[in-house]
């Protein structure tokens, strides 16, 4: 059974267990998911209002974006835990020999690398649900101003989580390529979606 389908009680239970998986990784994608479905619920609650009628084509735009980052975010849950797994799974590898270790050691950067384009996928995820945040304010039903703020801090909290999962993986990978040029993307990522998230949030309390 996936993780995603497991019920929140279930899922809060395994997560906090001594079980190194589902971790951090998997939180900031769920975190991710709870925060992208908040400007759904926004567009829900604007579409069929007399008052907004002009902005149906965008609540519209934002719902048919919003259900294909919801489908990645939910998928990134298990795919976290998958990766986490499988560099796990290298350290049970024999290595008596020369030879063993060296298959070992590149199965290792492999794994290793696999690991942190999940929690990068995350941050990109992230920064483009703020994106459709930031789309729907101003724009939406101001009944629901405040949940677009919440989602704000959620899509926030999973983009810095994401971001911990890279550098912690970084800090393992010997390919100095690699290394550079996701440091490069995701600290681009991170102030982008910073920034973002904290405009969203501060013009949410302006409007309260």
């Amino acid at each position: 059974m996936l993780l995603s389908e497991y019920n929140i009680k279930d899922f809060i239970s395994i997560l906090a267990s001594k079980e190194p998986a589902p971790g951090g990784g998997a939180a900031s994608a769920l975190v991710g998911a709870v925060g992208n479905a908040l400007s759904s619920m926004v567009a829900n609650l604007t579409l069929g209002k007399q008052k907004f009628q002009g902005k149906e084509s965008l609540m519209q735009e934002i719902l048919r974006e919003g259900e294909e980052l919801q489908k990645t975010l939910i998928s990134l849950i298990d795919k976290d835990t998958e990766a986490f797994n499988q560099v796990a799974g290298v350290f049970k590898m024999p290595k008596d020999t020369e030879e063993q270790k060296a298959v070992r050691s590149k199965a290792m950067q492999k794994a290793l690398k696999e690991a942190t384009l999940v929690p990068f996928s995350i941050m990109e995820k992230s920064v483009s649900a703020l994106r459709l945040h930031e789309k729907a304010l101003g724009n939406s039903n101001p009944a629901a101003v405040s949940d677009l703020g919440v989602g704000a801090l959620c899509l926030k909290t999973a983009l810095q989580g994401g971001w911990l999962n890279v550098k912690i993986n970084l800090n393992s990978i010997k390919d100095t390529d690699f290394v550079r040029e996701y440091e490069s993307k995701g600290q681009k990522l991170l102030d982008e979606g910073m920034k973002l998230a904290d405009r969203i949030f501060q013009q949410v309390l302006e409007n309260l």
